[in-house]
């Protein structure tokens, strides 16, 4: 599979320089099984490329536009707590925010994404319980879910097409990614009833087994559907049919919902694709197989690689496991989360958006694993590896951050300009070093690394996916722009204010 010829490193190892530069895979006996997915209608045609973007001069009404780049998506967190008077219906009045940000992403041709996560941050009775407890708690408090729904309706009326409340909503295409975590909280639990605190009512790769409050919260709309795991999941499906079928659904599958993180283990006689299919086997059944008839089923696969850059998880948290070697000799690796995908996309017959991925690299100096510049070697990976993803089944990469202190594509850290001594390291590396012995031109905190690439990669045209087309020819290298200094003018329905608190530590992923 030929690389893009666009990649350009320093690379002391002339193995890695054969990988990235010369053009071949490394057989390692992980199999990439070839896929062509099926590409939701009024998504692109291509890996479509989106970053995690604010509402404001960092985001949809600066960087992004003024980096000259068609991305195709920009996300953004709904998050706060649906009881909490907090939550995102509060950021701007009548629970207008999810429906500014969808207009003003569409001004510039984004496609709007909504992380909805609202469970773990609601009130419930179980406040001082860990992550997995608390999740499941809330989904079985009959008076949070009451307003649970009530919270997922608003969010379907002001992103449908129809007129609430004298509001008329956004109607194109946009993307809601539900809870994301809660279904590999809810798979551990059903699959060891050690992990379900009394939630459950068998034990099995089986969502219904797993109580959660639907019919008996008392929302109307979701009247009979089951008060299970499963039924919650049908009842998303119903209100998204009521309110809003423009809109797109995506389930989350995390890397450890089996409890086996893909992401982090590293023992080579994991069999990937069996516990892809496993993952695949609980989303398909939640709500894409065996759906109640006049119910529609979801989208897509959503799946997220880590919420940090590898270096801050080495160099902060003392833990050098979530490095995956770029090389996919030792483990964990690119081809065995790709075996996992793969089979993911396969069992549920949905196509794969990758999100939150960090976005350190190790290309420019820039990167010092310092506060806000950690290096992570998966950008450059994905970028170089199109084809692998597309046979995966992936047809998205949503680039962000998932925790402060990580690297972002903007001056989040307002230090300018930084070029410190490059060095070189294994990390992310079974043999060999690589350097990031590159000097940025711009203030990003990746260097620009994700502007370069950006540039490139929509210059070539964009990797087809679904069966169309041929590979596109990458272009050379594009001149990075420096810092552009344009300020959009937002319309009166494009003004959502960016919410304080709960973007700015959007949550924190536990691995398993």
């Amino acid at each position: 599979m030929a690389m893009h010829s666009w990649k350009r490193r320093t690379i002391l190892s002339s193995v890695i320089a054969l990988v990235l530069l010369g053009g071949g895979r490394i057989p390692t006996g992980q199999t990439v099984r070839v896929y062509a997915a099926s590409v939701p209608a009024g998504l692109p045609g291509h890996i479509g490329i989106g970053l995690s973007a604010h509402p404001d001069s960092t985001g949809i009404y600066g960087w992004m536009p003024n980096s000259n780049i068609p991305w195709d998506y920009a996300y953004q967190y709904l998050s706060g707590g649906v009881n909490t008077g907090s939550g995102w219906e509060t950021w701007n009045s009548s629970g207008q925010f999810a429906l500014y940000y969808a207009q003003g992403s569409a001004s510039d041709n984004y496609i709007p994404v909504f992380p909805y996560y609202e469970l773990l941050q609601s009130n419930g009775s179980c406040g001082s319980c860990g992550e997995a407890q608390k999740d499941l708690s809330n989904l079985n408090n009959t008076s949070l879910m009451a307003s649970y729904f009530q919270n997922f309706t608003l969010l379907m009326q002001r992103l449908g097409k129809g007129t609430y409340g004298g509001i008329t909503g956004y109607g194109g295409t946009a993307v809601v990614q539900v809870e994301p975590d809660l279904s590999g909280y809810a798979e551990q639990a059903v699959l060891n009833n050690g992990s379900c605190y009394g939630y459950c009512t068998g034990q099995g790769n089986n969502p219904a087994f797993l109580k959660a409050s639907v019919t008996s919260s008392g929302v109307a709309d979701v009247a009979g559907y089951p008060n299970t795991y499963q039924g919650f999941n049908w009842a998303l499906l119903h209100l998204r049919d009521l309110y809003a079928p423009n809109v797109l659904l995506a389930f989350h599958v995390s890397d450890w919902a089996t409890g086996y993180d893909i992401g982090s283990n590293t023992d080579p006689s994991l069999n990937a694709a069996s516990l892809g299919q496993e993952a695949g086997s609980f989303a398909a059944q939640s709500g894409m197989t065996g759906v109640p008839s006049g119910t529609s089923t979801y989208d897509l696969i959503f799946n997220d690689v880590a919420d940090r850059d590898a270096a801050y998880y080495k160099y902060v948290f003392n833990n050098p496991s979530v490095w995956w070697d770029r090389l996919n000799v030792t483990y964990p690796n690119f081809h065995r989360w790709e075996s996992y995908v793969s089979a993911i996309s396969q069992t549920t017959g949905r196509s794969v958006i990758v999100w939150q991925i960090p976005e350190g690299n190790q290309y420019f100096d820039t990167e010092n694993n310092t506060n806000g510049h950690y290096e992570d070697n998966r950008a450059e990976y994905f970028f170089s590896h199109m084809s692998e993803l597309a046979q995966s089944g992936i047809i998205g990469l949503l680039f962000g951050a998932g925790n402060g202190g990580s690297t972002v594509n903007n001056d989040g850290m307002g230090d300018g300009t930084t070029n410190p001594s490059s060095f070189c390291t294994s990390d992310g590396l079974s043999s060999g070093q690589v350097c990031n012995n590159h000097t940025s031109a711009v203030s990003d905190d990746d260097g620009g690394y994700l502007r370069m690439e950006g540039q490139q990669y929509y210059a070539a045209g964009g990797y087809p996916v679904g069966g169309s087309g041929a590979t596109p020819t990458a272009t050379a290298s594009a001149t990075l722009s420096p810092t552009a200094t344009r300020t959009p003018t937002a319309g009166p329905t494009a003004t959502a204010t960016r919410p304080p608190v709960p973007t700015a530590t959007p949550r924190a992923k536990h691995k398993h």
